[in-house]
């Protein structure tokens, strides 16, 4: 079983992997294909040519792939060559049934995992041709009947292997799953604030206007501006302007409820949903936020302070225009903007609604 390289780790656990299930898919194997040679007294020479082939391929195999330019292709022969070497011993047992099916079997599952079926194919003709040769060398022997102890000696491959197997699959599920848990971390935490992302963000303020229309709920939302971001970012550098944004975010969670969800909207901008949290309470919320801010966030000395726009959304008001429409995201973030807006007009550092 073989996946593709990604870079230097990849390519060691790639070479650890694959040599490791070579070495104990070759050792459980040999067991059964010693014991058939045994039971037709082959010459003693001929098993210990087996297991020198066996204890010293996989050692050699895997040297090879760490010395070739390209370690993936050299892998791959690496696995035509195993099949080869399997057909091979198959032929001198006499293809007894029981060893010749289980390395048949071993090969074929392991090359379809690792290539799928182009490599599967490629790999049977390769035994065959192996099998082809070691059956003229040994005279054309043909010896189908598994003996009681020649089966004894497939259990290790078949008690074995497929734990190996199932271990490893489920190894590499673990880190699928894993893989894919932090993308969709990604995908709704901001790596830079840990907040919400606006994709994630605005997915709440959907699901509470949904909410709303299902229960009349009342909730609202703070738009939030670090004031003179721009400044900040041209007189004290980028990485002193993402510092402030890292602080202001750190005020949002920590000042926030628990049922509030802050996103990072954009830049320095920001969203706050508070569920249910009508005016007067959400410019509570939006006071005492520039307050925290302009009390722990400093820049060469000077506070850091916010404009913020609050937006209701109850019935019939968005804001503080009435409506009779169904209220939709968009036009309750747009009323916040619109609140923004007007702080900003104020002359900044304040809120408005």
């Amino acid at each position: 079983m073989t996946h593709e390289l990604g870079g230097p780790s990849s390519l060691v656990r790639f070479v650890r992997h694959a040599s490791a299930m070579r070495g104990l898919g070759f050792v459980t194997a040999a067991c059964a294909v010693a014991a058939s040679l045994g039971e037709q007294q082959q010459p003693a020479v001929l098993i210990l040519l087996l297991w020198i082939n066996v204890l010293g391929w996989p050692m050699l195999a895997w040297r090879m792939v760490e010395l070739s330019p390209q370690p993936l292709r050299a892998e791959y022969r690496n696995l035509l060559i195993d099949t080869a070497m399997a057909g091979f011993w198959a032929a001198l047992t006499g293809f007894d049934l029981l060893p010749s099916a289980m390395l048949l079997s071993l090969m074929m599952m392991d090359r379809l995992i690792a290539g799928g079926w182009s490599l599967a194919l490629r790999a049977l003709v390769v035994m065959l041709g192996g099998a082809l040769l070691g059956w003229v060398v040994a005279g054309f022997p043909f010896h189908p009947r598994t003996s009681f102890r020649t089966m004894l000696w497939c259990m290790p491959f078949f008690c074995l292997y497929p734990l190996a197997i199932g271990a490893v699959a489920w190894h590499l599920a673990e880190r699928v799953r894993k893989r894919k848990r932090e993308l969709e971390m990604d995908s709704r935490i901001d790596p830079q604030t840990g907040l919400a992302t606006r994709k994630q963000w605005q997915a709440l303020v959907a699901a509470e206007v949904r909410r709303y229309h299902r229960y009349g709920t009342v909730a609202s939302l703070l738009m939030v501006d670090i004031d003179h971001f721009k400044q900040i970012n041209d007189a004290s550098g980028h990485l002193l302007g993402d510092q402030v944004i890292r602080d202001v975010a750190a005020c949002m969670l920590s000042s926030l409820r628990g049922a509030d969800s802050a996103g990072r909207f954009g830049g320095d901008e920001f969203g706050v949903l508070l569920p249910g949290t009508a005016r007067e309470a959400a410019l509570d919320v939006a006071r005492r936020l520039a307050r925290d801010v302009e009390a722990r966030v400093r820049v060469e000395g000077r506070p850091v302070s916010l404009s913020v726009g609050v937006a209701q959304l109850g019935p019939g008001v968005i804001g503080r225009r009435k409506v009779e429409a169904e209220v939709g995201v968009e036009a309750w973030l747009a009323a916040a903007d619109e609140a923004l807006y007007r702080a900003k007009a104020a002359g900044r550092n304040c809120v408005s609604d």
